[in-house]
């Protein structure tokens, strides 16, 4: 590290130069801090009650760095590009194609999933049979479309997505309203 070199004396265009001696007392007093932040915090606080601007500014820098260290943070890598859902409708199906990445350090990848015109017709006539503007439980759809308890069709994760993206195809066509939370509403 480099220490301002202390003028000790000036004798005839010869300079004496010294290191600067840092106050060490401040780490024999005693402390009731209960983290290591808290010590850090009370010895800047001592060395500036002391006016020992060098150790502040060193044990400032020990701070910011022990700060870094023990921030956890997650910040996934964001990508851009095609996103949301392209639906292509045919007689017989309804092709859903998404981009999803598999793993975050992945590219993203084109999801298709065909959608029966048969299981979009079941899931409208669950709809039908339910009063407009009023909010339904996906669940009760899932339990009517498959003939299952709600928890086993949301534990099967292909049957749930299905159901979720049919709900996300008649959505697109204006004829319900999808809340994620698990709610529908027919238009």
């Amino acid at each position: 590290m480099d220490y301002k070199k202390e003028v000790i004396e000036k004798r005839s265009n010869v300079l004496i130069l010294e290191e600067p001696k840092i106050d060490v007392s401040i780490f024999k007093k005693k402390s009731n801090s209960k983290t290591f932040k808290g010590f850090l915090i009370g010895k800047i606080k001592q060395a500036r009650d002391d006016k020992n601007t060098e150790l502040v500014i060193l044990l400032g820098e020990l701070y910011k760095k022990y700060q870094e260290f023990n921030t956890a943070s997650f910040n996934p890598k964001k990508w851009r590009g095609k996103s949301g859902v392209q639906f292509i409708e045919q007689p017989e199906i309804v092709i859903s194609i998404r981009f999803r990445k598999k793993e975050p350090n992945n590219k993203p990848e084109e999801v298709k999933l065909e959608l029966l015109r048969e299981d979009i017709n079941n899931v409208i006539l669950i709809l039908n049979k339910r009063n407009k503007d009023v909010w339904i439980e996906t669940s009760d759809i899932a339990e009517e479309l498959y003939h299952k308890e709600w928890k086993l069709v949301f534990s099967d994760r292909k049957k749930h997505i299905y159901l979720v993206e049919i709900l996300n195809y008649l959505e697109y066509k204006g004829l319900i309203e999808y809340s994620r939370s698990g709610k529908v509403k027919v238009k």
